[in-house]
């Protein structure tokens, strides 16, 4: 199971039966679920190539909101954070990735919540923006957006140095 191919097709399955049998009926407060789904944009090796990893990425969100039914909202947000990613990852880790492995383990934990937050508040920034679209209840989306981030946040660094591999 050591091939990426391998690896990849387990955690895009893993992750999407984790997010529609059990994380989408979990919700704190009456609104608030975590997405763990997000953490296939954060692991997934960095590739020179960004269309398949786009492409991907779409798949995920687009069978989460068949599920879900989201309409869109969560293919949308993937692809936006996933778009997004390489220009993440030089500014949290000061470094380009082109031609080297995205090992989350190899770097220190701050960097870590810093890179995972920012990913995931600007998912959820998007989510719920279009998911309300008005800025009308713009308190409301705010409360959502910080809860959300929180639960996700949590529920995707415990995801990330869980079932990540430890051995250099």
């Amino acid at each position: 199971m050591n091939h990426p191919l391998v690896k990849n097709t387990f955690l895009f399955i893993g992750l999407l039966l984790l997010q529609v049998l059990l994380f989408n009926h979990i919700e704190y407060w009456g609104y608030v679920n975590p997405m763990i789904y997000i953490v296939f944009v954060l692991v997934a090796p960095y590739r020179e190539n960004q269309v398949p990893y786009l492409l991907l990425s779409f798949l995920l969100g687009l069978s989460v909101d068949l599920f879900s039914n989201t309409g869109g909202l969560h293919a949308a947000s993937i692809v936006f954070i996933a778009y997004l990613r390489s220009p993440i990852l030089h500014i949290v880790f000061g470094k380009n990735f082109e031609y080297q492995d995205l090992n989350l383990m190899s770097y220190p934990f701050t960097k870590v919540l810093s890179y995972t937050t920012l990913m995931v508040v600007l998912h959820h920034l998007l989510f719920y923006f279009l998911e309300m679209f008005t800025f009308a209840h713009w308190w409301v989306t705010t409360l959502k957006i910080i809860g959300a981030s929180i639960f996700t946040i949590t529920v995707c660094l415990l995801t990330i140095y869980l079932f990540s591999n430890t051995k250099k």
